[in-house]
């Protein structure tokens, strides 16, 4: 049966229409509609998007013929009566036609081949993605046979297969919690969403198959088929009989009832692959070491509004994740996790217990709110997460993580920031453009230290500086014996910095005399360069000038793996970091120094004075490589000897600590401050009087990483490390760096050009005394007529210039979108004319 409706279904030309329609409106959907090159994602993210919409239409159409009975076709007659059970008729016509289907679905390659070639996508995220596709394609396949089998006309059968494939869609969509609300229980809303195809699509597609996944896709296929073989099955036995009815009723209750019982009990069977490049959905070591540190009777408790019906379908998914991860760690902690759940519905007691914890109300368009949110709690030690953000959801084990081991703590680490940038009140409420203070603050106990203070805090950790280019004797020698104690230091300093321009008047010169912070780093065994600002032409990123013309700027640069230490656990893990106009480092002593961010050797730099008087397009044509690779950030190891040789005038000589011996005593040094800040690093939200955070690349990591191993804490790092946040185009990056450099000279020289002629104008407009031309004499008149007339062809062929860097990249996404348009339908031809050519010569032997 599989053999001969496959040959139907080959044989038909409606079925390579069937599959040049599906292909060519999922093309159009995915780089018309959606413009998949504006996207700057090489992922399949839109593909997904479409396919459950444009399957709903197209599957039932190649379904719709399967049952068909009438008096031009008596086919499926004629295969009832022959020796072969309803059953085989029914699974042989699903596999074919399904078999159709994953040709057509691989026919969408072109487009994975768009991706590789723009970026570099999550392989396995990737497989994941056509392995949902492949099991929604075929349980909308075996729906759609069901519904086919429901109706004699091929009409009849399009039209139930489309509405049962619907209310499916429908259950897994906001609108549908919206438009039951208050008719129908909240708790029954949410389940029904496990029975939505797009909830299961979205679920794998991440890069996560679990048993629950592949049995909702099992099971709603073998009901369908079944359901198609009794209907099938009783129309051949003639006409219905109340009694046959009623049987058929019952069987078909049975199914369905088994159908919604054994989908709810599938998702509470233990074991997920995880596909992903980093292992997202895999519990990591650093986690197992943060529950085995965990004391008895710790408890988690998980504030979620379940009966809320209008929270999105996208925040339930998160949640279910949230609370499936929840009870993952309560059985791998042998007992000393415990988890509690709460629904904190509005005006209740348990709405109020979940304010007085920190849990914060979150607002949704539509007037209602809800609550996700977590304790953690032992004894009289309370810790909580407000708000589990979805946009966080790729560190969702870390912040985790972080709420459990601050349980495990015999006292919060205390990090000491002191900056010009950062006001005291800084470590009580937020300032803008300071987000890593909120995330900071998460973790530990932060105390501003006044800039001109003289001393520092008892207790300290960790000691942060940042952009400390003035600072008190008294405190440089505080600083010095802070890590001759063992104390872990962190030191911030930037040529050219931007969010405070004001602190670019001073900048640390190291010297043999202590004067400031780089004079103490050059006893400790690195050098501070600071009178040029670092770039480097392939790190370089695409920013907008004044006149919003992209160009590529090589002082702000992207730094990916390659150019971090994959052997310091600071950086090990991390994916990406990005530097903001910086400064260089020079290690004096290699042996206990580890370079942690550095350039490529097309690297060079500009001097710092007169650096704010240019635009960025005159810094990027004034950029010159210089084959050199330079040091942004390193790390050095103690032992360290005190960068004082006696103790101060004044200062008790017997507890001068001359060197830190065995201590830990771990010092960081960043030739930039900038990189700190947003827009640079993160994404800020508001939420209450609470600031959450989005990274934009690993610069946050890269931060607290650094805190943690100055801390003497490393458990967390990978954790928080691993996960790559953004897969970008990087060939379109590529390309238009290598366009603009292809013009870069000719438009360096119509610049220069353009503001010569601009500049006699101006001149001879002030020599000739006036401003308005009509009061000027009519020889000057002529002049200025004839710069103007001088200077419109110049701008005009600067235009066309920079016109031709845009159209090198956009040309690049026409022809893709020109390529995909057309691979799907060439491959069908191709197909197609290979299929009618094997059947000739098989009806020619």
């Amino acid at each position: 049966m599989f053999r001969h409706e496959l040959r139907l279904l080959l044989y038909q030309p409606l079925s390579y229409l069937f599959q040049l329609g599906f292909l060519a409106v999922l093309a159009a959907s995915v780089f018309l509609i959606a413009d998949f090159y504006a996207t700057d994602e090489a992922s399949i993210r839109l593909l997904l998007v479409f396919l459950p919409w444009v399957a709903l239409i197209l599957v039932p159409a190649l379904a719709m013929r399967a049952w068909i009975e009438d008096h031009s076709d008596r086919s499926m007659e004629l295969t009832l009566t022959l020796p072969v059970s309803v059953g085989a008729v029914v699974l042989g016509k699903f596999l074919a036609g399904y078999l159709v289907l994953i040709v057509t679905l691989l026919f969408t390659l072109p487009l994975v081949a768009t991706v590789y070639y723009l970026g570099e996508p999550d392989s396995g995220v990737l497989f994941a993605g056509y392995l949902a596709s492949a099991l929604l394609l075929g349980t909308y396949y075996a729906i759609s046979l069901f519904a086919a089998a429901l109706s004699r006309e091929q009409v009849g059968a399009f039209v139930i297969g489309i509405a049962l494939l619907f209310v499916l869609l429908l259950l897994g969509w906001d609108v549908f919690g919206r438009v039951l609300r208050g008719q129908v229980p909240a708790s029954i809303i949410e389940a029904l969403t496990a029975y939505s195809p797009n909830t299961w699509l979205i679920h794998i597609s991440r890069g996560v198959v679990d048993f629950a996944g592949v049995f909702y896709f099992a099971a709603v296929s073998a009901a369908s088929l079944i359901g198609a073989k009794l209907v099938i099955g009783a129309r051949s036995r003639g006409p219905l009989s109340p009694a046959r009815t009623a049987r058929g009723a019952a069987v078909a209750l049975l199914i369905v009832s088994l159908l919604a019982g054994l989908v709810p009990a599938a998702q509470r069977v233990p074991g997920v692959l995880d596909l992903t490049a980093e292992k997202e959905f895999t519990l990591h070591d650093g986690m197992f070491r943060v529950l085995e540190r965990l004391p008895a009777d710790t408890q988690v408790t998980l504030y979620w509004s379940a009966s809320e019906p209008s929270v999105p379908a996208t925040i339930k998914s998160h949640a279910t994740r949230v609370s499936e991860l929840l009870k993952t760690l309560v059985g791998r902690s042998d007992g000393r996790l415990s988890l509690r759940t709460v629904d904190p519905e509005p005006d209740t007691d348990e709405e109020l217990q979940a304010i007085a914890h920190g849990v914060r109300k979150i607002p949704m368009s539509s007037g209602d709110n809800f609550y996700l949110g977590m304790t953690f709690q032992h004894g009289g030690r309370v810790g909580n997460i407000p708000y589990l953000d979805i946009r966080r959801d790729r560190l969702l084990e870390y912040d985790i993580a972080v709420g459990l081991n601050g349980l495990t703590r015999t006292r919060t680490p205390k990090i000491g920031v002191l900056s010009p940038l950062i006001p005291s009140a800084a470590a009580i409420g937020e300032r803008a453009g300071m987000s890593f203070m909120a995330e900071l603050k998460r973790a530990y106990d932060i105390a501003v230290i006044p800039y001109f203070k003289e001393v520092l805090p008892d207790g300290l950790d960790v000691l942060v500086l940042i952009d400390t280019t003035i600072l008190r004797g008294e405190m440089l020698y505080a600083i010095d014996q802070f890590v001759m104690k063992g104390g872990g230091l962190v030191v911030m300093m930037d040529p050219y910095l931007r969010f405070n321009r004001a602190s670019n008047a001073v900048n640390p010169q190291p010297s043999d005399e202590i004067n400031d912070i780089s004079d103490i780093l050059q006893k400790y065994g690195v050098r501070y360069l600071g009178e040029a600002i670092v770039g480097d032409a392939q790190r370089a990123s695409v920013v907008a000038d004044p006149q919003q013309a992209r160009l590529s700027f090589p002082f702000w640069m992207r730094i990916p793996t390659d150019g971090l230490s994959p052997s310091h656990p600071a950086t090990a893990d991390l994916n990406e970091v990005f530097m903001v106009e910086p400064g260089a480092l020079k290690l004096l002593a290699p042996e206990r120094a580890t370079a942690l961010v550095t350039t490529t050797e097309n690297s060079g730099t500009l001097p710092r004075k007169g650096f704010a008087d240019k635009i960025p397009r005159e810094l990027a044509f004034a950029f010159k490589p210089d084959k050199i690779r330079r040091v942004i950030a390193a790390a050095l190891r103690g032992p360290f000897e005190s960068a004082y040789a006696a103790p101060p005038d004044g200062v008790d000589a017997g507890r001068y600590i001359q060197r830190s011996g065995d201590a830990w005593a771990p010092v960081f040094v960043i030739a930039d401050v900038d990189w700190l800040f947003d827009p640079f690093s993160l994404q800020r939200t508001n939420v209450g009087d609470k600031v959450l955070v989005r990274p934009l690349n690993d610069n946050l990591a890269f931060l607290l990483n650094i805190i943690e191993y100055a801390g003497g804490d490393e458990a967390l790092i990978a954790i928080r490390s691993r996960g790559r946040l953004h897969r970008p185009f990087s060939r379109v990056a590529d390309l238009f760096q290598a366009a603009e450099l292809k013009f870069k000279e000719e438009e360096a020289a119509l610049t220069r050009r353009v503001a010569e002629i601009e500049g006699r104008i101006a001149a001879y407009s002030e020599t000739a005394g006036s401003a308005n031309i009509d009061q000027m004499p009519s020889r000057i008149k002529e002049d200025l007529k004839k710069f103007r007339m001088e200077l419109l062809p110049v701008r005009r062929k600067l235009r066309a210039v920079r016109r031709q860097i845009r159209n090198e990249v956009d040309s690049l996404g026409r022809r893709l979108t020109v390529v995909n348009l057309l691979a799907g339908p060439l491959f069908v031809l191709v197909f197609g004319a290979a299929v009618f050519t094997l059947r000739r010569r098989r009806g020619g032997g």
